[in-house]
């Protein structure tokens, strides 16, 4: 009884664990998602454009809607970026955010 008790419990939070890393954005997804969509016309590279802020305003820029707007004035020549849906939006607001200028992280 108590051995099925626990493989009960075991299966449940492996299932649990597995659920919340499907559901969690991805920062490299970001980069790719980001590298892409300003790949013709912006004269600096994501990393860079991830630098240009700090994670608080990434982070204020994502929550006032205001991203593609971002980025579209840190890449003047960038022109007509395509819109990101919502989920392509949590990555790359992921990669930003995780990248920014006072964040420690380092791009490869």
């Amino acid at each position: 009884m108590k051995s099925s008790l626990v493989k009960v419990l075991f299966s449940a939070l492996f299932a649990l664990g597995l659920f919340s890393a499907i559901a969690s954005a991805d920062p490299s997804k970001g980069e790719k998602i980001l590298t892409r969509a300003i790949h013709n016309g912006c004269e600096i590279p994501a990393s860079r454009l991830a630098m240009m802020h700090s994670q608080e305003e990434w982070d204020a820029i994502y929550k006032a809607g205001k991203m593609e707007e971002e980025i579209k004035k840190l890449c003047p020549k960038l022109g007509q970026l395509q819109p990101l849906n919502k989920k392509y939006a949590q990555d790359v607001y992921e990669y930003l955010e995780h990248y920014a200028n006072d964040s420690g992280a380092i791009p490869a």
